[in-house]
């Protein structure tokens, strides 16, 4: 590329400047062969394949749906573990902030936000604790108990007012912790 004010003749590089050679390279596009299209023109994809698909994604939402009453059962037991031994409060902690990543990781994807968002803010709650203190903890465990609401109530999206309540609720306590540390 060369400087604008410079003028220049197509595919002819001006002598002397640090000219660079850019090469367009168009490739074909494969996806829309795969769905019978052609050059210009879109294709379809097959409504079968569509149905197949939209029953795959629904069957995968009933297991997350499971599989996040074992994470949130686990979780619970790691949370009741750091406040029953605070001499290895830290390492119970590690596995609450683990088992709340991989809920918020897939929270989103089957349309669980607000249990995504609870388990953010909790995890960043977690990430500055140096000496996690019994009334901190409860903040922790505000979280976990929103995120058994979230599920128990089958809550997705933002939840609407009741998610905002209970958004704002956590926000609140993680407020009044963080001047107490």
């Amino acid at each position: 590329m060369t400087d604008k004010a410079d003028k220049e003749t197509p595919g002819k590089p001006l002598p002397g400047k640090g000219t660079r050679v850019v090469e367009i390279i168009e490739l074909p596009n494969k996806l829309r062969a795969k769905v019978g299209g052609t050059d210009g023109k879109p294709g379809q994809i097959d409504p079968a394949a569509i149905e197949r698909a939209n029953n795959h994604v629904a069957r995968m939402a009933k297991a997350h749906q499971a599989q996040t009453r074992i994470d949130l059962t686990s979780l619970q037991a790691a949370f009741e573990q750091a406040k029953r031994d605070p001499d290895n409060r830290a390492r119970h902690l590690r596995k609450v902030y683990k088992i709340s990543d991989g809920i918020m990781t897939l929270g989103r994807t089957f349309g669980y936000n607000l249990l995504s968002d609870f388990a953010n803010s909790m995890n960043q709650f977690l990430v500055d604790l140096d000496n996690p203190t019994d009334a901190l903890l409860t903040v922790v465990g505000l979280h976990i108990d929103a995120m058994h609401v979230v599920v128990r109530d089958d809550i997705k999206g933002d939840g609407g007012e009741l998610g905002q309540a209970l958004t704002k609720s956590l926000a609140l306590a993680r407020a009044k912790m963080i001047h107490k540390r």
